[in-house]
C-alpha cells in the first residue's frame, strides 16, 4: 500500500474531499446542535465552501491530501477520481497558531449565517509560536497503511519550510490511540486544553 499512495499540496478541486474527510475529526455533535435542522451533508458543504477559498482556516491551500493512483486503486471508479489523478484518501491541515483568529473569522461567519450560531463560542486550539495541526483524517477504509504518518511528514516539512521550528496538536483523552500514534511520531503533553466540550491533550514537537 505504502508504494500506492501519495502525498502533495491540495488543490481548489480537492474541497469535497477535504470536507468529507475533515469532520471525521470534528466533534460533529457541538456543530449540528446550532443548526436546528441542519444534518451532516449540510455541514459537509458549508465546510466545502470554506475550504475552496485561500485565507481560511481549512482552505486547500492549508492542506496536503494523500492519494492512489486509479489504476491502482481497484475500489476507486469515480470519474471525478480520475479527472483529480487519484482517489482522496487521506487529508491534513495545518497553519501558522497566529493567524488563527484570521482563519478562522470566516469559518465563523459562514457557520453564523448557516447555521444560526452567532454566539457560539470558539475555543482557542492554538496560539502564536507552534505550526498547528489541525485535522488529520484517513478514509477508514485505508487505516493503517502508514497514510498518516506520510502525511504528518508532508505536513512537517512544510512547517520547517516556513520557518517554524515547534509543530503542535490536541488529541482528545479518550483517543489513548491516536496519543499513542502522537507520542511514537515525538511529540510530548506539554498541557491541557478544553474544546467544545472535550478535555483535550496538548502536544508539541520540535522541527
Amino acid at each position: 500500500m505504502e508504494n500506492k499512495v501519495s502525498v502533495r499540496p491540495a488543490r481548489k478541486s480537492d474541497a469535497a474531499d477535504i470536507a468529507r474527510l475533515v469532520i471525521m475529526a470534528w466533534p460533529v455533535d457541538a456543530f449540528l446542535a446550532h443548526g436546528e435542522g441542519k444534518t451532516i451533508e449540510d455541514l459537509v458543504e458549508l465546510v466545502a465552501e470554506v475550504a475552496a477559498k485561500e485565507d481560511t482556516l481549512y482552505s486547500y491551500t492549508n492542506t496536503v491530501v494523500a492519494e492512489i493512483a486509479p489504476e491502482l486503486d481497484s475500489d476507486s471508479k469515480a470519474a471525478s477520481d480520475e479527472a483529480n489523478g487519484g482517489k482522496v484518501v487521506g487529508i491534513m491541515i495545518g497553519y501558522d497558531g497566529a493567524a488563527l483568529h484570521r482563519l478562522r473569522r470566516p469559518v465563523e461567519e459562514a457557520f453564523a449565517s448557516r447555521f444560526g450560531a452567532s454566539d457560539m463560542k470558539w475555543d482557542d486550539e492554538t496560539q502564536a509560536g507552534e505550526f498547528y495541526y489541525d485535522s488529520i483524517a484517513v478514509d477508514p477504509g485505508y487505516r493503517g497503511y502508514g497514510i498518516g504518518t506520510a502525511l504528518f511528514d508532508a505536513m512537517g516539512k512544510r512547517a520547517a519550510q516556513l520557518g517554524h521550528d515547534v509543530a503542535g496538536l490536541l488529541v482528545d483523552l479518550d483517543n489513548p490511540s491516536a496519543e499513542k500514534l502522537y507520542s511514537r511520531l515525538g511529540f510530548m503533553t506539554v498541557g491541557e486544553k478544553d474544546f467544545f466540550g472535550h478535555s483535550m491533550k496538548h502536544m508539541q514537537k520540535r522541527l
